[in-house]
This record gives structure tokens, C-alpha cells and sequence, in this order.
């Protein structure tokens, strides 16, 4: 049954305007990219005119986000979407995208069928065709020309008919016979080329005017007359009686019959022709209609042509790139995709090197990146050989058993391949349709070249995309250390000695040798000082950026030519891996003239590094293409990022420094300093506008779509992104507000003002009573239980106060009490999370909550705080200590502050428009920070539509409505405040007593009506991976 959903939006369908006009790529007749899988169940609604294939019956809120979302793709707009963790957000969004995707790709098919139509009805018609937009070199040469070889003009197949395929570039003799001609859409087409490369198509070709009068297209008899060439002799004309003839004599007739060449092929041959310079054969055309409608078209076809001219729709179908926030949330993604939507197609997931390698020897190197590129750059990896029968192997095509695969899936079948997961997956990227990644990879420039990915005119989504400012700013920065620049300067010196481009790779290691001195220079005046490090800041008071530059010799015509010589080197060292020669010409002398070998025991290191690299190392111009690219950002004060970036020169104490030579292991024992210096000096381009990187990611796309389950306050994205969203929806959350409590306690349990700022988070009598209040509310919440603090710090002081007064004891009596650690690996945190919950599982008895249960104390923008699952009865509660404000004294936080304040006063002081795009202050973005960490923390808990739980700030500044209004949609509206702790905890205590009695009668009468089920029965014990569940692993039951 189909629906029809379209919102408080009047209808609206793909054909709207765009606003953006995608550049042209290929004029294919599109195949359907997106299918339904007709063995899934799934119910068709149609929503803004799609139609779309969902799983179950959705929300309002599900409804909604597709609305929105689909009109946002139709008209080539970007959107925001919150959406509360549990509300069935992601796969509303991929089923989305994914029909929009599906009804966009059908469209066009029956557009561009329709335009070759039209481009047939021109040529049939009797009207000029050129060859290229303003060119008539077909007209002269390929009509008109007697220079077509002699075999092309005798030999003649009247049957063969042209299969122009779905690619339009290809041409080929007959329908799959391989023998297709593929033609340069740059490619000028005349006489030399047809002899070239046509040989094949004789019989289109073979086609030409006769001697003696017009042939049937209408060709004057002789190509020397005054009107050779010209636009008419290149127009068929029907009803022609000419007689052909061949060269300067006449023909019998029965050479003539036996020689007829093949008018149909010829036509298909010009339309062939004008289809591979589509854009230049519709300006043609409707530049010809000003005078007057051609012969065999319509208004309507010029209407048709007209709206392909104003490219109100890309040509090829956008591919999609889906990006989270992390590999684990890609993986949930892809699983939820492949086990509930209907839709399929072609996909990949982009992983790092690291997660996909299955070369023994890299991965036992302890540096998989660097190892992988050194063996592929080497010709030593055996996976990397054959790649290709990873990606093409039949598990991954349309159809297979893996078409939706995931990391593991694709490096599980490489292993039984022995062929390389990660190439394979670029590979396989390249072609599909829907492509999964961590949006890092999209941001970081250098990361997005590096993977393959192509923005241009393509579809990007960021889910939990409440951390891509910060992530943006990351991509735009750059951080080198001096040990960088010293192996960068060895490099350049040592291949500069080797003949390998001497004067690119003086001239690098000259600039790199420049900028490590200066590092190392302890002249300059540090800003900032902590206990370990000391900084440097520019622009200061009295140095701008440009006096440094002009210090370090880095002018706009010096920077302009170290982005020639990068790009040499790129060139240089394509070439190195096309030839597969990584010897140098130091070892390739040594061979002719036989010298022997010295081995590494002689002690000639540098001989033994000399003879291994050739070229600069893949570490080596990472660092120099980093550095360009920022460098290129700053080099005029006229750039437009000229000012939103600061230098930094950065001192760091190395830790345990003394001994630490001892331990590192080097390759490179030539290039790298063999003493371990006591100090760490870097020098850092801090990127403090997001909008750097947005601003590019904006101009290529089609769409950028941004949603997480915690943007708000959703105006302050637009701002500091730089991106123009032409709207934004808040959904409302699932569940029904009774099954959730939401409170704000401002005094303890002994009348102590609960206000966790710097200056009362270290008295005593504070620690005191936010100990026994979270110790009354542990004694009632049933299961699980989450509590939050700003900082590891005040976690310490709180756990280390209440061990000494007892209180922990008392915590410990109610529930099992758990830490969450501060570093460390990441296998340490998910043995203490499946720890976590194992005691909540245990012994436990559905619809009956454990008293006891579990507390797990953790930090905002921690471990816990995000992409983890904890639905249903592992946690019932989240409490909420203080607001977590980040590091007032950290560098860069200041002068992202600084930054802010100085980009809003100048917006004040030249007046600019302020009415969609009010600058933050620094102040005002500080703030967005921390409730934007507070939203992201309640969203643990309240997973699906049938799940409950209570939400606690432990805070007194949650009593003002201003503080209140900086919370997510779904639980501003219904936050209680409490002056006395006692009134609170009756609230809570009557909460969860009627929804544990809601929930006993529930599994009753489950129990009743099925018959089969014991109330005793226990619940399966977790495993280890739902540890690492997320809110979409449970969205299945929300429905």
C-alpha cells in the first residue's frame, strides 16, 4: 500500500530549482542504480513525490526528517536535522536518500533518452550537426572531405547498426562485440582521426556525396566547389534521384547497388557525434531556434532542451558519501542498512590502513601506514598485486551475498583471497553508489585526495555531526614537529646527492632546514606558559604574520614556487611507481660497472639509506603537501582565510627523554637524529574558522546534510560553518513525556547550594553533598545508572573525598560502582563496559529491575558520553553534575575566544548583515560548547520508543529559564525544577514506581497471552560486541 506524506510543505517534486548547477560529467544513458530487494518486507509511502520504501509503519518525527530531507536533495539545498538518539534517525536518513537517489536515477534516464531523441528528430530533419561546440570540422571534413582512406570509402556493411551502449564516449561496431571505439570528448574530429580510429565503422562513413549531383544526404558532388564544407552541404535531404559515384569516374549500376552505403548508420554516426559534445550540440540547437524552430522539432523539444541548458539537474546520478563520527558508527550504519531497509546497490566503506591490512609483515612493523606505503612503492606487497580480485569478486557485485559489506566483511574476504582490503575498497568506492567513512576522511583535505573521494556534484551526509566544527578546524590545521623537517631535510640532501631532481629537493630541504632553525631558536618571546610547554603566538602586538613570513623568507612568489616543485615531485614520484624502480641511479651505476655490494656492517649508513629511497618518503610529503596547503591559505593578506588562522611555536618537555633512544626504533637509522633532544618543538597553522574547510566542501557539493541528535542550538552551525542551510527541523522525540522525568535539583540533601564552578568544586561541604545526593538517588533508581562530571580531575577529588568520609561505602551498598578510565587502551575501557553491564544482566528476571544494579562514573565528551547504547535497564538514570565548559586557560581556546570576539566586533563595526549569519562572539560560542556536550551526555539513555529512564542536573544554574532553554528540543520543554532535594526525590521515587509497575504488568500479560515463555526465565547473557552497541542497534525496537 502506497501513502502520500507531505508535511505542512506543499508538494514538491525533484524537477524544483536548483541553485547550484553541477558541471557536466557523462551524458550515459543511466542504468537504475538503486533497486528493491523484494525478499525484505517494507511498506511505499511518497513523500515530496518520491517513492520510498521504509520498513515499518514510521514516526511522525521519521516522516518528517524524510520530508525534509528529500526536498533539501531535490533542490540541491543544504539542511540541518536533530533528531533525538532513539528516534530512528539514521535509517530515516539513509531510506531517504537512498529514494530520492532511486527516483533521481530514473528521471534522468527518461531526460536524457528524451534529449537523443530530440538530437535524432534534428539530425533526421536536414539540419547541421557540429562536430564541436563553434567547430564545423565535421561538417567539412567528415561529410565533405574526400580524404576518408579508400578502404573506409568501398568497404560497406549495410546490416551493422551502431550500439552506443550506456557509455556515450563509446562507440561500438557492432552490439557487444567488443570492437567499440572510445572517443575523446576533447578529441577533434576530422579526417586524420576517422583514419585512425574508425577503420571499424566503414560503413557509417561510407556515406558520402556522390559525384554527379547530391547523394541521398544531400552532400554537394564535389568537395573542391566554392561550397565545400559548408553548413548545407551537410544537411540530409530526403528524395534524392542522384546517382552515386566513386572518385573521378563513373560507376555501373550494379556497383552502385552492390556499394550503397548506409544512410540510417550515418545518422546514428551523427548523433553519436553530437552526444559526446552534448552541451555544445544544445547550444547549437537553441542558439538556431532564435531565428526560427528547426525542422522536425517541436516547442516543447526546445522547452526540454532549454531546461537541460539551465542544468536544473545534474547529468549523472549523485553518488552519496555517508560520513560518521566514527569506524564503529560507519559499522552500525552499514548493518543497518543491509538488515532493515529494502534498498540495494552498490556500496563500500573506506577504512584506514590499519583496519584492513593483511600483509604479515607490515602489520607485525608497528607502523602499518608507513610500512604499507613503503612495500607498495617497493613492489614488495603481494595483496596489493592483485587487489583487483577483491573487487571484483562476485560476493561484491549486484546481487551477491556481501553486495552490502562492511570493514570486516571485505577483510575477512580478502584474507581467503589473499588480495588488499584497503585498495580494494578504494577501488570499489570509486563506482558506487552509496560509500560509507568516518567524516574525518571527508573533511581533511589531504585525507579525502588520499582516499579517492570525489565531492564534485555528489550528495554528503555527516550523522553525528555535533562534533564537525571542531573536526573542521582540525582538517584545516597543521602541526609539524622539528624531528619532521630534520627527516625531511636528510631526505632532500641525501636524494639531492643521489642526481634525484637536485635543485626540487635542494630547494625543499633549504626551506625545511630554514624552519627547524627557527624552531630550535630560543630568541623568540613565548605568550603562554604551563607546566610542560611553553608557546609562541602570532600575529602578536608588535609582529604580524606578515613580518614572520618576510623573516622566514616566505613570500607569496617563494610559496608560489614551492607549489611548482610539490607538484614535481608528485610527478617524480608517480612515475618511480609506475616503473616500479625504487633503485637509485647511485645502485643502477654500481650494477653496470660491477662494483660490489658493501654490506651495512661496514657502518656506511648512509650508503644503506642512499640505496633503499629514491624518492621522498610517503611521511616526508604528507608533511610538505600539509604545509602548502595552509601556506597557500596564507600567502597575501588578500587571501580570504588570510586572518582566520594563527602560528604557533611550541615548546614540549619529552617525557622520560633520557632513556627514551633506547626504545625507538627507527628505519631510517641516516635520517632521523640519533640523540633524543630534552624538547619537542612544533610549529602549528591553527585553523580558527570551520568555514575553511566547509566553504570548499560546500562549493562542490550537490548537498551537505547535517544531523546528529544534538545540534542545537542549530544557528550557531550555519555561522561558524559558513554554509548557507536553506533549512533546519528539530524532531521531536518518540517517546511519550510521561515515560521520561526531567529535573533540576539546586540544593543537596543538607541544603548545599549544588553550583560546580572552579571556585566551589574544591570545598569540602560541596563534595559532601553531591555525594549523598547521588547516593539517595542511586537507592532508588533501579539497574543501571549513568553520572557525568566536567573533568577526570573533579572525578578524582569526588571518589578520593568519599572514600575518606565513607560515602563510597554507602554508593557501594546500593550499586557496583565503576570509573571510567582516562586513557589507556581501548580494550581496558570495553572490558570495564561488558563488566558494566554482566552485572546488570545477571540473575536478572524480565520486568523485574535489579535494586542494586550498576553506577558508571564517567566524564562529558568522554568514552561513555557518546555512540554507545545504554537502552532499557542499562540506565535508568543520568545525572548531570555541573556545566562543562572547556579549558579556560588552554591555547587554543583562548584564541578561538580572541577570534571570535575580533570577527563579531568587526561585523558590528562595518555593519554587515546580521540577519542570517550574526557572528558568535567568543563568549557565545564558549557557552554553545558546553550545553552542546550536556545534550550529547542525556542522550544516553532513552534509546526507543518503549524505553523510559529519568534525566537529573545536579546544578543550581539549571534553575534559570535561559539555561533551561539551551537544551535539546525534546526534554527543554519538560524540565522541573526543585529548590529541596526531598520534594525531588518524591518526584522520582512515585516516577519510577509506576513505571516498574507498568512494566511488570507488560511482561504479565506477554506471559499470559503467549503461554509458552516462564517468568524466570533469564535474559541471554550480553557478548562482547554489545559493549559497542549503539542507539541504532536497538532501533529496531522502537518500531
Amino acid at each position: 500500500m502506497a501513502h502520500e506524506y507531505q508535511g505542512k510543505v506543499p508538494r514538491q517534486t525533484p524537477e524544483t530549482t536548483d541553485t547550484k548547477k553541477p558541471s557536466p560529467k557523462n551524458y550515459a544513458v543511466p542504468s537504475e542504480t538503486v533497486r528493491i530487494a523484494n525478499d525484505l518486507n517494507h511498506q511505499t509511502y511518497f513523500i515530496s513525490g518520491v517513492q520510498v520504501h521504509f520498513p515499518f509503519k514510521p514516526y511522525p518525527s521519521q516522516l518528517a526528517m524524510m520530508n525534509h530531507m528529500i526536498r533539501a536533495l531535490s533542490q540541491s539545498k543544504n539542511t540541518m536535522i536533530e533528531s533525538p538518539t532513539g528516534s530512528g534517525k539514521s535509517l530515516a536518513l539513509l531510506c531517504a536518500a537512498l529514494a530520492w537517489q532511486r527516483d533521481f536515477s530514473a528521471k534522468n534516464k527518461k531526460r536524457m533518452v528524451t534529449i537523443r531523441q530530440i538530437i535524432r528528430k534534428y539530425v533526421v530533419g536536414g539540419s547541421y550537426i557540429p562536430g564541436l561546440p563553434g567547430d564545423n570540422k565535421v561538417a567539412k571534413e567528415g561529410a565533405g572531405s574526400t580524404d576518408i582512406p579508400a578502404q573506409i570509402k568501398s568497404e560497406t556493411k549495410p546490416d551493422i547498426k551502431p550500439d552506443l551502449g550506456s557509455d556515450p564516449n563509446t562507440v561500438a561496431a557492432q552490439p557487444g562485440d567488443g570492437s567499440g571505439i572510445k572517443l575523446d570528448s576533447d578529441a577533434k574530429i576530422g579526417p586524420g582521426f576517422l583514419k585512425e580510429n574508425l577503420e571499424n565503422m566503414a560503413d557509417i562513413f561510407a556515406y558520402k556525396p556522390m559525384e554527379g549531383g547530391r547523394a541521398d544526404n544531400g552532400a554537394t558532388k564535389d568537395a573542391k566547389g566554392p561550397d565545400a564544407g559548408s553548413d548545407s552541404d551537410f544537411v540530409p535531404k530526403k528524395g534524392s534521384t542522384d546517382k552515386p559515384a566513386t572518385g573521378d569516374s563513373q560507376q555501373t549500376s550494379a556497383t552502385a547497388d552492390k556499394k550503397q552505403p548506409n544512410k540510417d548508420a550515418y545518422i546514428e554516426a551523427q548523433v553519436a557525434i553530437a552526444w559526446i559534445k552534448l552541451n555544445g550540440t544544445v547550444d547549437y540547437i537553441l542558439q538556431a531556434s532564435k531565428i526560427s524552430i528547426p525542422s522536425g522539432l517541436t516547442q516543447k523539444d526546445i522547452d526540454v532542451l532549454k531546461e537541460f541548458k539551465d542544468s536544473k539537474y545534474a547529468q549523472t546520478t549523485p553518488r552519496i558519501y555517508f560520513g560518521s563520527r566514527t569506524h564503529k558508527q560507519v559499522s552500525q550504519l552499514v548493518d543497518e542498512l543491509r538488515k532493515k531497509s529494502a534498498y540495494r546497490m552498490k556500496t563500500a566503506v573506506l577504512g584506514s590502513r590499519a583496519q584492513t591490512c593483511i600483509n604479515a609483515s607490515a602489520l607485525n612493523s608497528g607502523a602499518v601506514d608507513e610500512e604499507c606505503r613503503n612495500m607498495v612503492d617497493e613492489d614488495k606487497c603481494g595483496p596489493y598485486k592483485v587487489y583487483h580480485r577483491l573487487s571484483s569478486h562476485s560476493k561484491l557485485r549486484a546481487g551477491g551475498s556481501m553486495e552490502i559489506w562492511d570493514i570486516e566483511d571485505v577483510v575477512k574476504l580478502g584474507k581467503s583471497t589473499f588480495a588488499c582490503p584497503y585498495f580494494a575498497a578504494r577501488d570499489l568506492a570509486a563506482t558506487a553508489d552509496l560509500v560509507f567513512c568516518p567524516y574525518n576522511y571527508i573533511l581533511d583535505p589531504g585525507v579525502r585526495e588520499a582516499s579517492g573521494i570525489d565531492l564534485q556534484d555528489n550528495i554528503v551526509i555527516l550523522d553525528e555531526g555535533h562534533n564537525v566544527e571542531n573536526a573542521a578546524r582540525d582538517a584545516g590545521s597543521v602541526e609539524i614537529t622539528d624531528n619532521q623537517l630534520g627527516v625531511l631535510v636528510n631526505e632532500c640532501q641525501l636524494l639531492s646527492r643521489d642526481g634525484q631532481l637536485p635543485s626540487a629537493h635542494q630547494f625543499v630541504g633549504t626551506f625545511a632546514e630554514g624552519l627547524a632553525n627557527w624552531l630550535q631558536d630560543d630568541s623568540d618571546e613565548y605568550d603562554y606558559h604551563d607546566y610542560d610547554s611553553q608557546t609562541a603566538v602570532w600575529p602578536k602586538t608588535n609582529a604580524s604574520v606578515q613580518s614572520l613570513f618576510e623573516r622566514l623568507m616566505m613570500t607569496p612568489a617563494f610559496i608560489g614556487r614551492l607549489e611548482l616543485v610539490y607538484a614535481e615531485l608528485e610527478d617524480f614520484i608517480k612515475q618511480q611507481r609506475q616503473d616500479k624502480d625504487t633503485v637509485s641511479p647511485f645502485d643502477m651505476l654500481s650494477t653496470q660497472k660491477g662494483i660490489t655490494e658493501p654490506s651495512i656492517d661496514d657502518g656506511d649508513d648512509e650508503f644503506a639509506a642512499r640505496k633503499k629511497y629514491s624518492n621522498l618518503s610517503p611521511g616526508s610529503m604528507r608533511v610538505l603537501g600539509g604545509l602548502l596547503r595552509v601556506l597557500k591559505h596564507m600567502a597575501s593578506p588578500s587571501s580570504p582565510f588570510y586572518n582566520d588562522y594563527r602560528i604557533a611555536k611550541i615548546r614540549r618537555k619529552q617525557a622520560g627523554f633520557e632513556d627514551a633512544a633506547s626504545h625507538r626504533k627507527r628505519k631510517r637509522k641516516s635520517l632521523a637524529a640519533q640523540d633524543v633532544p630534552e624538547c619537542i618543538n612544533t610549529l602549528a597553522f591553527w585553523a580558527l574558522n570551520p568555514g575553511i574547510i566547509f566553504s570548499e566542501i560546500s562549493s562542490l557539493t550537490r548537498s551537505v546534510v547535517l544531523t546528529s541528535g544534538t545540534l542545537s542550538p542549530l544557528t550557531s552551525y550555519a555561522v561558524e560553518l559558513q554554509m548557507a542551510f536553506s533549512s533546519t527541523l528539530e524532531a521531536n522525540h518518540v517517546i511519550d513525556p510521561a515515560r521520561f522525568s526531567a529535573i533540576a535539583i539546586e540544593c543537596g540533601p543538607s541544603g548545599t547550594i549544588l553550583e560546580a564552578k572552579y571556585q566551589t568544586v574544591n570545598m569540602l561541604e560541596f563534595q559532601d553533598d553531591i555525594g549523598r545526593a547521588i547516593c539517595g538517588i542511586a537507592a532508588s533508581c533501579p539497574d543501571g545508572m549513568l553520572v557525568f562530571a566536567p573533568s577526570y580531575g573533579l572525578l578524582n577529588k569526588l571518589s578520593a573525598r568519599w572514600r575518606t568520609t565513607g560515602l563510597m561505602d554507602t554508593l557501594t551498598s546500593h550499586k557496583d560502582v565503576f570509573f571510567e578510565p582516562q586513557g589507556g587502551p581501548k580494550d581496558q575501557f570495553e572490558k570495564l563496559l561488558k563488566s558494566y553491564r554482566e552485572k546488570l544482566v545477571k540473575d536478572r528476571i524480565p520486568g523485574k529491575p535489579l535494586s542494586r544494579g550498576s553506577i558508571m562514573f564517567a566524564v562529558y565528551r568522554g568514552k561513555v558520553s557518546e555512540g554507545i547504547d545504554f537502552s532499557d535497564y542499562f540506565c535508568r538514570t543520568v545525572v548531570n553534575i555541573g556545566i562543562p565548559y572547556p579549558a579556560f586557560k588552554d591555547v587554543k581556546v583562548t584564541l578561538k575566544r580572541e577570534y571570535n570576539d575580533s570577527r563579531a566586533s568587526m561585523q558590528y563595526r562595518h555593519q554587515l548583515d546580521t540577519s542570517d549569519n550574526n557572528m558568535l562572539n567568543g563568549s557565545l560560542w564558549y557557552e554553545i560548547q558546553a550545553f552542546r556536550a550536556i545534550n550529547q551526555a542525556l542522550g544516553r539513555c532513552l534509546r526507543h520508543k518503549n524505553d523510559w529512564g529519568a534525566v537529573i542536573m545536579l546544578e543550581s544554574r539549571f534553575a534559570h529559564h535561559w539555561n533551561i532553554a539551551k537544551l535539546s528540543k525534546w526534554i527543554r520543554n519538560y524540565m522541573k525544577t526543585y529548590n529541596n532535594f526531598q520534594d525531588a526525590m518524591s518526584e522520582l521515587d512515585l516516577f519510577y514506581k509506576t513505571r516498574i509497575a507498568e512494566d511488570e504488568a507488560s511482561v504479565s500479560s506477554t506471559d499470559l497471552s503467549v503461554g509458552s515463555t516462564a517468568v524466570g526465565t533469564p535474559v541471554r547473557e550480553p557478548d562482547a560486541k554489545m559493549a559497542e552497541s549503539d542507539a541504532m542497534e536497538t532501533s529496531e525496537r522502537s518500531f
